[in-house]
């Protein structure tokens, strides 16, 4: 009898319970790692459009919490972490990863010059993504550590900003600038300016000492910081902008397994949203930066840049990054020489057409 009984409550809960859509019986919920600031330009305001337009496209079906400030994941540990699946989706500056990120790593630390001062923003994305399609080394790199790359955006260019005017390329000779990476070092180096290794909080005290003349970033690297009040000089590293990076050095990741689980038609949603997004994260970074530069020049920061003819002495001074490149792929077991010529192929192909390759 009591057995009876039961059944008839169950029968009964079940009955007056409303009935799952198919879209709450899938919903996925997903934490994306963020290890810097939530309104940091790239890596927060730029996952926050992504964020919402994922969620808009996969009707709420994949929903995606934010967690910044490296409250979950620090910089550091954000590829350890996304294996783990201490979150789902992260980002990461793929230099900080040479050993586990090798094509990434290097191509992505190269700031040439030459190239870089010919690309844009979007470009760079584009060429980063056509790699990554057309060498399985590039995706391969990913999917050994569990992991895949899904997006790829571009950091402002790179500047120096100096505690005393530089204007011209010899401005730059015996100065100690802080800088970063595989490449910016060597670029400073071949000008006969003397690079320095230092955290990014130590920076303030050190303009503000002399220990450092000056210090390399993109703008909005500057004012969060607060280095304008303590330098009032910046050059940029060409006669517009400056010069990006080869490829795209901050990529969007997530854990494989957590990709492989959604949904065919969420997947899909999200591909084509990734697909579209390049042209609003670029323009996200884009006005940031402008921010970052009315900032600069309120607190009294003049903004000068390379003369065309400096840059070329400079590009001309500085190593051979795609030889480096090639030898340095090479040593880590990898087709290096292949990888970088289709490289540039790619990049090339696309600051001569107007064509997207």
């Amino acid at each position: 009898m009591k057995k009876s009984m039961l059944y008839g409550i169950a029968a009964a809960l079940a009955v007056g319970a409303p009935a799952m859509t198919p879209a709450q019986a899938q919903t996925v919920n997903w934490i994306y790692a963020n290890g810097y600031a939530k309104n940091h330009p790239n890596v927060g305001l730029v996952a926050d459009e992504y964020i919402k337009r994922i969620e808009a496209a996969t009707n709420g079906r994949l929903r995606i919490r934010h967690v910044a400030g490296g409250t979950l994941l620090k910089p550091e540990n954000m590829i350890e972490g996304l294996r783990a699946r201490s979150a789902q989706m992260g980002s990461a500056v793929s230099f900080f990863f040479p050993g586990q990120l090798p094509i990434s790593a290097t191509l992505g630390g190269i700031t040439d010059l030459k190239i870089g001062n010919r690309l844009d923003p979007v470009g760079v994305t584009e060429v980063t993504t056509r790699l990554l399609a057309e060498t399985p080394e590039f995706a391969q790199e990913y999917e050994k550590l569990g992991l895949k790359a899904i997006f790829w955006i571009s950091p402002p260019p790179y500047a120096i900003i100096a505690n005393k005017p530089i204007e011209k390329l010899p401005d730059l000779q015996g100065k100690k600038f802080r800088s970063f990476g595989s490449s910016l070092p060597l670029l400073l180096t071949s000008v006969g300016a003397v690079p320095v290794s230092m955290a990014y909080g130590e920076v303030y005290t050190s303009l503000q000492t002399g220990v450092i003349d000056g210090a390399m970033s993109d703008v909005n690297g500057m004012v969060p910081g607060k280095w304008q009040e303590v330098a009032k000089h910046v050059l940029t590293t060409g006669p517009r902008d400056g010069a990006l990076n080869a490829i795209a050095p901050i990529v969007y990741i997530v854990n494989l397994e957590a990709w492989n689980a959604l949904p065919p038609d969420v997947r899909q949603a999200v591909e084509k949203v990734t697909r579209e997004l390049p042209p609003v994260a670029t323009g996200i970074v884009s006005n940031s930066a402008n921010e970052s530069i009315a900032t600069l020049q309120k607190a009294g920061v003049a903004i000068r840049h390379l003369s065309q003819s400096d840059t070329d002495a400079f590009a001309a001074k500085a190593p051979d990054f795609y030889k480096a490149a090639a030898k340095t792929l090479a040593d880590a077991g990898l087709p290096g020489e292949r990888i970088v010529r289709r490289y540039l192929d790619i990049v090339n192909a696309y600051i001569s057409s107007a064509k997207k390759p």
